[in-house]
């Protein structure tokens, strides 16, 4: 199953925005009147969600509870994202792309998704070049899943492989 990275804006209507580990989206959506339960099912069967993120801070304790009902981590920012950063961050993100984002929710949820990839980038990074140098390029997937959920190191996963 597939290591996912999760953004999502709780509220009346929830916005989700679902990344891979090469931070193609794979789902962007909003539910109107959904509840945790209504949201972690529609989630659940597009892979395994590692980790959260948000648009605010502190933690809202609808995205708390997602998170550990998927055991993922948590991704916040310092300080809330401005709309300006978060419109300039998706469209930069969409700018190739033939998707369009509904809603404030589905904006919100999309920035924070991409706000938690770019946290783990720097580690997807060295992945990349660990696995270049040894070309076991083919391996980058496996590699990012086993090192995310298992928290071990890059060598080790390699190992394992």
């Amino acid at each position: 199953m597939e290591s996912l990275i999760l953004g999502i804006d709780p509220g009346s209507t929830i916005g989700y925005a679902v990344l891979d580990l090469d931070g193609k989206l794979v789902k962007l959506d909003s539910l109107r009147n959904s509840d945790l339960n209504k949201t972690v099912s529609k989630i659940n069967g597009l892979g395994k969600v590692v980790a959260v993120g948000t648009d605010v801070s502190p933690v809202p304790k609808f995205v708390d509870k997602f998170a550990s009902n998927f055991g993922a981590k948590i991704i916040e920012p310092k300080n809330d994202l401005q709309l300006r950063y978060k419109k300039k961050l998706t469209k930069e993100y969409l700018k190739d792309k033939n998707i369009k984002v509904k809603n404030k929710h589905e904006l919100d949820a999309l920035a924070a998704a991409l706000v938690a990839f770019k946290h783990y980038q720097p580690l997807f990074n060295k992945i990349n070049n660990h696995l270049n140098q040894i070309n076991k390029e083919y391996l980058n997937k496996e590699i990012k899943n086993t090192v995310l959920r298992k928290e071990i190191p890059i060598k080790r996963a390699i190992d394992e492989s």
